[in-house]
């Protein structure tokens, strides 16, 4: 396995993780909206790597798409919502259309020091 793999795996356990975390916070009431986002950003993050990586992975480069694009647009929304983006554009500046919400995720994954090849 190459080490590109071996890093999406790494990726989707920190995920997988998260999702296991939130799922406790939320039935403590205790989810806060930077849980949130931590939680999306790693989660669009994560599916943008799948995009390029799906001839390699096997996967249907079609559903990975709508993945990413769907995790880029939960992303968005939420940053949008509470103000809490890192990177230079801010989600409520008017460049964001839902036709460039990869180009969003990059930015913020990037400010984040995630990999969202």
């Amino acid at each position: 396995m190459t080490e590109d793999l071996w890093s999406l795996l790494r990726s989707t356990y920190t995920v997988q993780r998260m999702v296991d975390n939130l799922r406790l916070s939320d039935a403590a009431g205790t989810t806060t909206p930077e849980q949130e986002r931590e939680y999306r950003l790693h989660r669009a993050a994560l599916a943008q790597r799948h995009v390029a990586a799906a001839a390699t992975t096997g996967s249907d480069p079609e559903e990975a798409s709508q993945d990413a694009e769907l995790t880029a647009n939960q992303l968005w929304k939420h940053d949008a919502l509470h103000g809490s983006h890192r990177g230079p554009l801010p989600a409520t500046h008017p460049s964001w259309k839902a036709s460039n919400l990869g180009d969003y995720v990059r930015q913020e994954a990037a400010a984040a020091g995630l990999d969202p090849r």
